[in-house]
C-alpha cells in the first residue's frame, strides 16, 4: 500500500503512485518548500512558503529556474522533448518514496542536479528516482535559484543585506534541507541518515550543504559524480561584484541601479538569454556566515565532521589538448612533469605508438597527470584518493570511497563524429547518471540502443549507491568488492569490468602520486 495524504508543516499534500513494477511507489511533484522568490524576495533570502487549506494535489513538477537551456549534449540526451516552463518562482522540490507509512526512517538521497551554478533543472530523465525509491530509498530533488537571480553580488545590494549579497541559491538549498528535516519522516524517511548528492556542479552545492556551519550535522554522507570540488577556491566577493556589474552593463543598466528598481524589472528585461558565463553571476562566494572561508578545503576542515564520500570522476572528461601522436605525447608530458619526467624516466616508463597516444593521455590525465586549472580540479582520480587520506587524518572514522566511470554507452547514429561520439569523448560527461539511477529504459532517450550490458551496470551501479546512501559503505552482496580510500588509496573501475585497485605499488602510481603532492601543494 503507497502512500496516501501526507500532512507536511505546511498543509495536506497528495502525490501519484506509480504503477506496474513500481506499484507501491509513490510520487509527489512540486512541493513549494519557500516563498517564490519574485518582488521583494527577488535577490533575498528565501522564506517560508505560504500554507494551504485542504489537500493539495502535488502531482505536476514545478517550473524550472530561469536559464538559457543548454544546447550541447544535454539536448540531445535529456532535452529531446522540450525544455519545461522557467519561472523565477521555482523554489519547489519533489518526493518519491515506496514507504506504507510515516516513521519507517527509510535513508534519505538529498539530489542536486548539475549545470554549474546556472543551468538545468531538477527533473531531468536521467534522475528518474523509481529505482533507488524501489530498493528503499527516499529520494529528494530539489529546485533552486540559479545564475543571476541565485547569486548576484553589487554593492548596493550588499549595503541592504549587511555585506553578504549573493548565495541566495545557496540559501535556497538550506531551506530545503531545512523543510526535509522538518518533513521527510511523514514522508517514511529518516532525518537522521541524510545523503546530499550532486553531480559536476551539484557537487559543489551537495557538499557545501555538508560544510556550512548552517548545515554542520544535519549531513551523514555525500556523494559527489564529476566534482569533488575539495581544492576549488571561492570567487572573492570583489570578484563576484565586478561580475555583477559586468553583467548589468551588458543589459544596459547602470551599474548603480538600486535594488527596488532590480526588483522591479520585469524577468525578460533582466536576464538575458545571450550572457556569456564569464559575465554571467554563478558563483558561491565566502560571507563570513554561511560560506565563512575562501577555500572549500578550508570549511571542510573547520565544518565537516564526520561525512562519509562516495565520488566518482569519468574517462574523458579532463580538459587538455589533443595528442594524435608519440611525439605530441610526450612533448605535452616532458612539460607538463617538468623534473618528474626523467626522474621517472618517463619514456620508458610508459610507451605508445601514435595510435595509442591519445587514448593514453586521457587515462594518465584522469588519473591525475593533469593541470591545475579549471574543472580538472574536481576530475582528478589521485586527488579524490589523496582526499580520502585527507579524511582520514581530519574527520577519523569517516568512509570515503572513489571510482572511475570507464563505460561508454551505446551509439546511436546520430552520434556519430559528435560530442556525443564514445570513440571521441570517452564515458563522457554525465552518462553514469543513467547507471547509478538506473534511469535507462526503452526509448529513454530516443534511439539509444541500450544492451543488455548496460542493463546490467545499472543495477550494478544503482545497488552500490542505494547501499553507500544506506549505510556509508557501497559494497554488498554479489558486489564485486569495492576497497575504501582512507588507508590506501583504494577506487574501483566502473567499466565493464570493475577492477579494484589498492594501494600505490607500481611506478606510475608513484609518479602521478608525486605530481599530484606537488601540483596541489599536499602532503598526504
Amino acid at each position: 500500500m503507497a502512500l496516501g495524504i501526507v500532512k507536511t508543516t505546511c498543509g495536506l499534500i497528495k502525490g501519484e503512485e506509480y504503477g506496474g513494477d513500481y506499484s507501491g511507489i509513490t510520487v509527489f511533484r512540486g512541493i513549494p518548500y519557500a516563498a517564490p522568490p519574485v518582488g521583494n524576495l527577488r535577490f533575498a533570502p528565501p522564506e517560508d512558503p505560504a500554507c494551504w487549506e485542504g489537500i493539495r494535489e502535488c502531482t505536476q513538477f514545478a517550473p524550472a529556474a530561469v536559464q538559457t537551456p543548454l544546447s550541447d549534449r544535454h539536448a540531445k540526451e535529456y532535452y529531446y522533448d522540450g525544455f519545461p516552463e522557467m519561472s523565477e518562482d521555482c523554489l519547489y522540490l519533489n518526493v518519491c518514496s515506496g514507504a506504507q507509512a510515516a516513521g519507517e526512517k527509510r535513508p534519505v538521497y538529498l539530489w542536486f542536479h548539475g549545470g554549474g551554478l546556472t543551468n538545468c533543472y531538477s527533473y531531468e530523465k536521467q534522475f528518474n528516482p523509481q529505482v533507488l525509491a524501489k530498493k528503499g530509498i527516499v529520494v529528494v530533488t530539489v529546485g533552486q535559484r540559479l545564475n543571476l537571480f541565485g547569486y548576484l553580488v553589487l554593492p548596493q545590494l550588499d549595503k541592504e543585506q549587511n555585506g553578504k549579497s549573493g548565495n541566495y541559491g545557496f540559501m535556497d538549498q538550506l531551506k530545503a534541507l531545512e523543510w526535509v528535516v522538518s518533513n521527510i519522516s511523514a514522508f517514511g524517511g529518516d532525518p537522521d541518515c541524510i545523503t546530499a548528492g550532486g553531480q559536476s556542479g551539484g557537487c559543489l552545492k551537495a557538499a557545501m550543504l555538508a560544510a556550512s556551519p548552517a548545515g554542520k550535522g544535519r549531513i551523514r554522507r555525500v556523494i559527489s559524480h564529476s566534482g569533488l570540488k575539495w581544492m576549488i577556491p571561492f570567487k572573492s566577493r570583489e570578484e563576484a561584484a565586478e561580475i555583477g556589474k559586468k553583467y548589468l552593463a551588458h543589459i544596459g543598466l547602470p551599474k548603480d541601479i538600486s535594488p527596488e528598481e532590480l526588483r522591479s524589472l520585469p524577468t525578460e528585461q533582466l536576464y538575458s538569454m545571450t550572457a556569456g558565463r564569464a559575465i554571467m553571476p554563478g558563483d558561491m562566494v565566502p560571507d563570513g556566515d554561511l560560506i565563512p572561508y575562501e577555500t572549500v578545503a578550508e570549511c571542510f576542515e573547520h565544518f565537516l565532521g564526520q561525512v562519509d564520500f562516495l565520488n566518482s570522476c569519468n574517462l574523458g572528461e579532463v580538459q587538455m589538448e589533443e595528442i594524435r601522436s608519440a611525439d605530441a605525447f610526450y612533448r605535452h608530458f616532458k612539460e607538463l612533469l617538468g623534473t618528474l619526467y626523467d626522474a621517472y624516466d618517463f619514456e620508458q616508463l610508459v610507451q605508445v605508438e601514435d595510435e595509442e597516444a591519445w587514448l593514453m593521455s586521457q587515462k594518465l590525465a584522469v588519473l591525475g597527470l593533469a593541470k591545475r586549472e579549471g574543472m580538472n580540479v574536481s576530475r582528478n582520480l589521485m586527488l579524490n584518493q589523496m582526499f580520502g587520506r585527507y579524511m582520514d587524518a581530519h574527520a577519523p572514522g569517516s568512509h570515503v570511497y572513489n571510482g572511475l566511470w570507464t563505460h561508454r554507452i551505446p551509439l546511436t547514429g546520430e552520434d556519430l563524429g559528435s560530442e556525443r561520439d564514445c570513440d571521441v569523448a570517452l564515458a563522457w560527461h554525465s552518462t553514469e547518471l543513467w547507471f547509478t539511477f538506473a534511469s535507462l529504459r526503452e526509448g529513454v532517450p530516443p534511439d539509444r540502443p541500450w544492451r543488455e550490458v548496460d542493463v546490467r551496470m545499472a543495477r550494478l551501479l544503482s545497488s552500490y549507491w542505494a547501499n553507500f546512501i544506506r549505510s556509508g559503505n557501497p559494497n554488498g552482496v554479489g558486489l564485486p568488492f569495492w576497497p575504501e580510500s582512507t588507508k590506501d588509496y583504494g577506487y574501483l573501475e566502473l567499466g565493464e569490468e570493475m577492477n579494484a585497485h589498492q594501494g600505490i605499488h607500481s611506478r606510475l602510481d608513484e609518479l602521478i602520486h608525486a605530481f599530484v603532492q606537488k601540483e596541489y601543494r599536499l602532503d598526504l
